[in-house]
């Protein structure tokens, strides 16, 4: 253990040797001189103490001089004054003067003891005391570094981001301290960094229709609603035109309820984008109001081509039934009589290959000839022709070289194969429609 070294000053030799021994007794390491300017000489000569107990009134140098000494030559030393009854006022001055305790003589060397390990802790803790400012000094030095650093980190951050795109946004919702970076600036054709300062600034750039939407999401964001805030709006460029902004940002410091400190983001013009969908729109819609004139006009030829087609039915069916009708009455007639006119053989032979082969012709149009005159016999359909051509009874009978009766009964037979037994329908009509 390292012992605790004192100087001890005092011009009686009894006093000087009395104290030593007892404060050696007490495991000090004690150097006692018997005038102050011994002590004065010591501490120029670099010699180094814990504590000075010094007399105050000495010739030569007294007790103040040996307190300059202490302060000049080792501040660090503590210093005790010794002093008697009449003295007390001067002791008061040399406690203004930097000494740290004093004591009256004669004193008990307990007395004494008690105020040497006083200033001994007084001297530790000012020690400590300085030791902890010191490193205090240290870490606000080092603080200071960091936070420059970190300013600067920012600054490069901040430049880096404004650099890779059209423009950065740093928002402290703390302090209202709003920066905007200088290619957010030029984007919208502002130069100077006194043009737009601040949030109201911005706000008065917003298109009116954009701003309490956009100011909505930031907010959002801002109470921790959202993970990131994104926004399309409109902003007001210097030249009084409006441009497209795409702004993206996110919370980097939430305070323990969970809302933003400080918002970092980017902006990013996006009005060549807009003009292009608001093209792509235009020709969507053009192409739609085509693609619907194009149907209109398709549906209408589908409707004009189905007439065509149904109309060309039409004239298939009457085509088959004129046909049929036409061979009923101008060729089997004329065949049949052919036959029973008294062929020979051979004749009778040709008359059949020539039946066959006009039925061989006929049989596409049969197949597609209507089901209700189709049930009529070739006698009846030679009337019901002569019928719709507006032939009377006695008329066809005598081109038919048959009787008028006859004749009767193949338009009754007509009638009702035509289901117009019972009803007033003229039959010449009925003929004209189903031919």
């Amino acid at each position: 253990m390292v012992e605790t070294s004192i100087l001890f000053v005092d011009d009686e030799e009894v006093i000087r040797k009395s104290f030593a021994r007892e404060l050696i007794a007490e495991h000090f390491a004690v150097t006692a001189v018997g005038s102050g300017r011994e002590a004065v000489d010591a501490l120029e000569g670099g010699q180094q103490y814990d504590l000075v107990i010094t007399d105050l009134m000495m010739p030569d140098v007294d007790g103040f001089g040996v307190l300059k000494a202490v302060k000049r030559y080792t501040p660090q030393a503590s210093v005790i004054i010794l002093t008697g009854y009449g003295d007390m006022r001067t002791a008061i001055d040399a406690l203004r003067l930097g000494a740290d305790d004093f004591t009256l003589k004669p004193c008990e060397i307990e007395e004494l003891v008690f105020r040497i390990r006083r200033c001994l802790e007084k001297r530790s803790l000012v020690q400590r005391l300085a030791a902890q400012n010191h490193q205090l000094e240290e870490e606000v030095e080092r603080r200071r570094q960091v936070e420059a650093q970190l300013v600067e980190s920012e600054y490069r951050f901040r430049l880096a981001l404004d650099t890779s795109s059209n423009g950065v946004w740093d928002r402290n919702l703390r302090t209202g301290e709003v920066y905007f970076g200088e290619n957010w600036r030029r984007t919208l054709g502002y130069q100077d960094v006194g043009e737009i300062l601040d949030d109201r600034s911005f706000e008065n750039l917003l298109h009116p229709e954009d701003r309490g939407r956009v100011l909505a999401l930031r907010e959002s964001h801002a109470q921790g609603l959202t993970d990131t805030y994104e926004a399309e709006f409109r902003m007001k460029n210097k030249a009084g035109g409006w441009q497209w902004i795409l702004s993206r940002g996110q919370a980097v410091a939430r305070d323990a309820q969970g809302r933003a400190l400080r918002i970092i983001g980017t902006h990013t013009d996006i009005t060549r984008l807009k003009e292009v969908e608001a093209e792509l729109q235009r020709a969507r819609v053009e192409l739609e109001q085509r693609v619907q004139a194009r149907t209109v006009e398709l549906s209408d030829s589908n409707i004009a081509l189905t007439v065509l087609l149904k109309k060309r039915e039409e004239d298939k069916a009457t085509l088959a039934e004129q046909v049929l009708s036409n061979t009923a009455k101008l060729v089997e007639p004329f065949l049949d009589r052919l036959k029973e006119s008294g062929l020979n053989d051979q004749q009778e032979v040709l008359v059949d290959i020539l039946h066959a082969n006009i039925n061989e012709l006929t049989s596409p149009f049969a197949s597609n000839f209507s089901s209700r005159l189709g049930r009529l016999t070739p006698a009846e359909i030679q009337v019901a022709n002569m019928v719709k051509l507006g032939k009377r009874t006695k008329e066809i009978a005598a081109i038919m070289h048959l009787s008028p009766g006859t004749i009767s009964i193949h338009r009754k037979n007509i009638r009702k194969k035509l289901d117009l037994t019972h009803q007033k329908t003229n039959l010449q009509t009925m003929l004209s429609i189903n031919s």
